[in-house]
């Protein structure tokens, strides 16, 4: 999606026409659902929502993080048992999360009032704060906030570098990276990256961290012990790239632009684009699943585009199925490999719909 319908979905102001109809989607999708997925359930949330945003998966408590964005509620999934076990509010919003098992931690990015003057000014909106957003970290155990950070602007994705002990926080309309020190729970750095920044995603084999800078098509680079901007390359191929996934200890990043709908395979090694795949309209947020070898793509459309990255250089389209109205985000249990999508509305009520493959193909 072009960032200004992403903006106008962001302060919700476009709620009632931000997604397609669900029978006209349906249509568009390469084949029915139950093609590729057995739907394991439906877990009532609540009362319809304004939107989900993404989620983190902790395998180890096989604890699902909900960020419940407009509601700035952050929602937590027993997986094991299908039921949601708490709701923690005290946010505005919320938008990235990202559990870290290892730290028995929760990082949550927080908004503030509104996301900048120039922004209130194009869309006409008044009494929006620039600068006043956060990023909340919480202990996974107790669920209890033990500290609260600056996070910018608009405090968005977030990745943790384990090697450096570190955490990146992609400030999107703010254009610049975030670095808190995981040990101290302290600032250490705010990296201008020149553009309103996508996700942001740490590589295990380069020992960089990656952010695709969605206003000029590029991917930026972070050196974690520097704390500085290394580089930037061109993402050829690309409109708006958004969405970024790193397949672990290959080297290969996937980019989702949501300007032209197109899934990007990069070489982080050697900078440059191998190829490019269609996906569903406007792709979000990024899943993979590594025992199955799988990739997915969820779109702001509700289509889910599904590939086999056995060759992880060389995507292969499994294909494309209507997952649920506004189904944009994604997360995978990598034991039981089902997936986990967020429905703000289902017949009038928000879902956690979880679903699982029917084959390895």
């Amino acid at each position: 999606m072009r960032w200004f319908p992403r903006a106008l979905l962001v302060l919700g102001l476009a709620a009632a026409g931000a997604g397609c109809a669900q029978s006209d989607t349906a249509a568009s999708a390469d084949m029915p659902l139950d093609r590729l997925f057995t739907t394991v359930a439906d877990v009532p949330v609540g009362a319809k929502t304004g939107r989900f945003d993404y989620l983190s998966f902790d395998p180890e408590s096989g604890r699902l993080f909900v960020s419940k964005m407009g509601s700035g509620k952050l929602l937590v999934f027993d997986s094991r048992n299908q039921t949601f076990v708490a709701e923690l509010d005290g946010f505005p919003k919320v938008t990235g999360v990202l559990a870290v098992p290892a730290l028995h931690r929760v990082y949550a990015s927080v908004p503030g009032a509104g996301i900048g003057a120039s922004v209130s000014a194009a869309l006409g909106v008044a009494g929006l704060s620039s600068g006043s957003g956060a990023v909340a970290i919480l202990d996974s155990d107790t669920l209890k906030e033990i500290a609260r950070v600056p996070g910018g602007v608009f405090p968005d994705g977030i990745a943790y570098d384990p090697d450096d002990g570190k955490i990146f926080v992609s400030d999107e309309l703010g254009g610049a990276i975030e670095i808190i020190d995981a040990r101290t729970n302290k600032p250490v750095a705010r990296i201008d990256a020149g553009g309103e920044v996508g996700n942001v995603q740490y590589d295990r084999t380069t020992k960089l961290v990656f952010a695709p800078v969605q206003s000029k098509d590029e991917l930026a680079i972070v050196d974690p012990k520097s704390d500085r901007l290394v580089g930037r390359f061109p993402l050829p191929g690309s409109e708006h790239p958004h969405g970024l996934r790193i397949a672990a200890d290959m080297g290969i990043a996937y980019v989702a632009c949501d300007g032209n709908d197109r899934l990007l395979v990069v070489d982080l090694k050697g900078r440059t684009v191998l190829g490019t795949q269609p996906l569903g309209h406007d792709p979000d947020v990024l899943a993979d699943d590594p025992g199955l070898k799988r990739l997915y793509v969820a779109g702001e459309s509700g289509i889910l585009s599904v590939f086999d990255i056995a060759d992880p250089a060389r995507p292969r389209a499994i294909g494309r199925v209507f997952a649920g109205e506004n189904a944009h985000s994604v997360a995978v249990d990598p034991a039981t490999h089902r997936l986990f999508l967020p429905l703000r509305n289902l017949n009038g009520r928000a879902v956690m719909r979880i679903i699982a493959p029917t084959d390895n193909r």
